[in-house]
Formats: C-alpha cells, sequence, structure tokens
C-alpha cells in the first residue's frame, strides 16, 4: 500500500521565483515514497505478461510519482503556462510533467523571451480572417508575455495594440490616435473598440450573406434584359430558367417573381423593407455609400430617372461594411506619447 501523500511537507509551485524550494520539497516527498526513480531516470516497463507483479508495481509507482507532482499544481499561471506549452495531460509518465515542468517554467532565457515578445508584436490583424480569431491570438500572446516574467507599461502595451489594427481600420484609428495623445486611451478600453468591431463583424456577416443573394440575382438581370423595350432580347432559349422573372410593370425591365421596383429606379426583393438609396438616413454609418445616397435624396444627383441599374446595397465583405477602404495610415510613434515609455 503506497503512504500517504503529506501535502504540509510539499511546495506549491509558483513559478521561476519558488521553482528550486519547490524541487527540493518534491524530491524529499518522491525518495520517501521510493518513487523518484520514475520522475528522474527513465524506467522501462516490465512486460505485462512474463512479470505481471513486476508491471504492476511499475504502474502504480508511476501514478504515484504523478499524483505527488500534481499536489503541487494549483497555480494558474503554472497550470496556464504549461498548456500554452502543449501540455498533454493525457500522458501518466510523471517524468514526462517534469521535464515539462523544468523547461518551460524553470528557466525563461533571455533569447526565449525575446521570441515570445517578437511574436507577439508580430501579430496584424490582416493575419485573421475575422477580428474575434486576432483578439483570441491576441490574448494567448499576451498571456505568454505575461508568463515570461516580461512586464509591459499598459501605455506601451496600448500601442502595439494599436500598430497591429491601425491600417485594417484605419476611420477608428484616427480616432484612437487622438485619445492616445490625449492620454485617455488604455489597453483595456482598446479593447472593448476592438470587442465592438468583432461583434459588429458578426452581425454584418450574416447581411453579406444577403447581399451577396441579391447582387447576383441583379446580375443576372441586367444579363437577360435591360429598358431598351426588348424584353425577349436576353431570354431566348432559357425556357424553364425564367419561370421565376417577370416584367416590371414600371419600367418593363424583366426581375425576379419577388421583386419591386423603388422609387430610386432600383429593384429590390419585397422582403427587403427599406431601400438604403431612398432612405440613406436609416442605413448604418458603415454603409461606405450613404453620403452619395444623400445626394441623390437633395437632388444634386439625378437618380430617380436612372432605371438601368439594380439595387445597390453594401460591399460584400465584413471589413468593406465596416470602412470605405480608404489608404490610411495613421502615423504615431512613442515620441509623440512622450514620458519615459519601455518595457521593464
Amino acid at each position: 500500500m503506497a503512504p500517504t501523500i503529506d501535502s504540509g511537507s510539499l511546495v506549491v509551485l509558483r513559478g521561476e521565483n519558488n521553482i528550486d524550494n519547490w524541487e527540493r520539497a518534491l524530491r524529499i516527498e518522491l525518495e520517501f515514497a521510493e518513487v523518484d526513480d520514475y520522475v528522474y531516470k527513465t524506467v522501462a516497463e516490465p512486460s505485462k505478461e512474463d512479470k505481471p507483479d513486476e508491471h504492476k508495481k511499475w504502474k502504480l509507482g508511476r501514478v504515484y510519482a504523478l499524483k505527488i507532482i500534481n499536489t503541487t499544481l494549483k497555480d494558474d499561471k503554472v497550470l496556464t503556462t504549461l498548456r500554452i506549452n502543449g501540455w498533454d495531460q493525457s500522458n501518466r509518465d510523471p517524468k514526462y510533467l517534469f521535464d515539462l515542468i523544468k523547461t518551460t517554467i524553470g528557466k525563461v532565457t533571455n533569447e526565449a523571451r525575446s521570441e515570445i515578445l517578437e511574436q507577439y508584436q508580430g501579430l496584424r490583424r490582416s493575419g485573421f480572417d475575422s477580428m474575434a480569431s486576432f483578439l483570441n491570438q491576441y490574448e494567448l500572446a499576451r498571456r505568454r508575455v505575461a508568463d515570461s516574467g516580461l512586464v509591459i507599461d499598459d501605455t506601451v502595451e496600448c500601442l502595439n495594440l494599436y500598430n497591429m489594427v491601425k491600417r485594417d481600420y484605419p476611420t477608428d484609428a484616427k480616432l484612437w490616435a487622438n485619445d492616445m495623445t490625449k492620454n485617455t486611451l488604455t489597453t483595456n478600453k482598446l479593447l472593448a473598440h476592438l470587442s465592438t468591431l468583432s461583434n459588429t463583424e458578426a452581425r454584418q456577416s450574416n447581411l453579406t450573406i444577403q447581399v451577396k443573394t441579391t447582387a447576383k440575382a441583379d446580375k443576372d438581370l441586367n444579363k437577360s434584359g435591360t429598358n431598351n423595350g426588348d424584353n425577349d432580347s436576353g431570354n431566348s432559349g432559357r425556357g424553364k430558367k425564367n419561370k421565376n422573372k417577370l416584367t416590371c410593370p414600371t419600367c418593363n425591365n424583366t426581375i425576379q417573381k419577388d421583386y419591386i421596383h423603388c422609387i430610386c429606379g432600383r429593384h429590390r426583393s419585397g422582403k427587403i423593407t427599406t431601400c438604403w438609396w431612398c432612405e440613406p438616413d436609416k442605413a448604418p454609418d458603415t454603409w461606405p455609400n450613404k453620403e452619395e445616397a444623400r445626394k441623390h435624396n437633395t437632388g444634386t444627383t439625378a437618380a430617380l430617372g436612372n432605371t438601368n441599374t439594380t439595387l445597390a446595397n453594401p460591399a460584400t465583405t465584413g471589413s468593406a461594411l465596416l470602412f470605405n477602404g480608404a489608404n490610411f495610415d495613421a502615423s504615431f510613434n512613442l515620441a509623440s506619447l512622450g514620458g519615459n515609455l519601455g518595457f521593464h
């Protein structure tokens, strides 16, 4: 029967600062239980068929040694560091876990810290399909930096995060840069802004699906007929393919069966209750054609007489829905922030 673990003599591993005390107390407990060889040496597995008793002793010894080590792993930061570094919790070899602890927590070299920091600073929003994916990776890199022992001033961290996203969100970047100049923008505030953008992208992705469907239908419409009075010119030989189309009673164009003629001269699905071209004030500010639509509605652009165009909706990608793609590079640097900034 294995002896009871004396948890009072063990030291909970907190990190690099107490790893020497941790290992010293751990070794004493392992030696007392006579299972230290399973941690400090590679003990071959005996044959279960030829040597069943030795195999049972080997199996119980490994399990007990692993149990002793696990008793000392209670610190969340230590557990997170192990997981980040690929901890396979299904591995029942106590030597594997001990070696992993020593290599990942034992001594974080300057070279390792430099690599972690380089990976963190190299993140860019453009390298990810969505803001949500970027934020997940950013939080992971942020934890690795903290676990390596590096302490980053919040002003510098905020600037790092700003540089990671500024090219993809130039309009917002102007506002963020202004807030940084006033020293009113913190890392947590910027993360909150980015989280809002992430939620907006998720909502807009649903709209994008609808827009793409509408755009495809309108494209087919332009191919099959225009307002030249000859509605059959593009429909010969179509047969059953055009059974869901009809002639618009207003402009005589061939349109989808459920489409209606809007007062702006475009066609839209009857399921769409609001036309942004007719009522631009109801469109979100992220729609890139909002100002143009307003001009249409104030008479500066003759739009109502144009019946040869289709319903113009927002762009069909998440980023284009949010911004108009302007080539803005909000220049910002540490010098403009003032103060003594850097890594501690």
